[in-house]
């Protein structure tokens, strides 16, 4: 999948947003994906709650969404870029691939809910990064 001189205009300035409202964004998000997709909760089983008002939930959440604000200005070098993550992911914690296709959807709708400005060529761009961002976090599960 390639991203349009467009997309990556649009995918660099939502980093800039998605960085300043990281952990609520986050928590937002993830407790989504752990409402809609119980299943992955088995990775956050040191969880008191799966609420985005947990302190675990908003911790881990703005971990996430600040990687993916960072990760939105390294758009032409995602490869190296989530290399670490990938390895981290795949190879130590053995995450479901599946899950990241799952978190993106999550993600998607709490920029629709927060950003008035998401559009939907906004949602075709985020889309198709968070496409490659997943095949990417994907890319060393053994």
């Amino acid at each position: 999948m390639v991203l349009s001189s467009h997309n990556k205009q649009v995918i660099e300035e939502l980093g800039n947003h998605i960085k300043a409202n990281a952990e609520a964004w986050g928590a937002d998000a993830l407790a989504r994906l752990f409402e809609l997709h119980p299943q992955t909760k088995t990775y956050f089983k040191k969880f008191n709650t799966y609420k985005a008002s947990d302190p675990s939930v908003k911790k881990h959440g703005g971990v996430v969404m600040g990687a993916l604000a960072d990760a939105a200005h390294s758009v032409d070098n995602l490869s190296s870029h989530l290399e670490h993550l990938a390895k981290k992911h795949g190879e130590e914690l053995l995450v479901d691939p599946h899950n990241f296709h799952l978190f993106a959807d999550c993600i998607i709708v709490t920029l629709a809910i927060h950003l008035p400005g998401f559009t939907p060529a906004t949602h075709c761009a985020v889309d198709k990064f968070l496409e490659l961002v997943a095949h990417e976090l994907s890319s060393k599960y053994r």
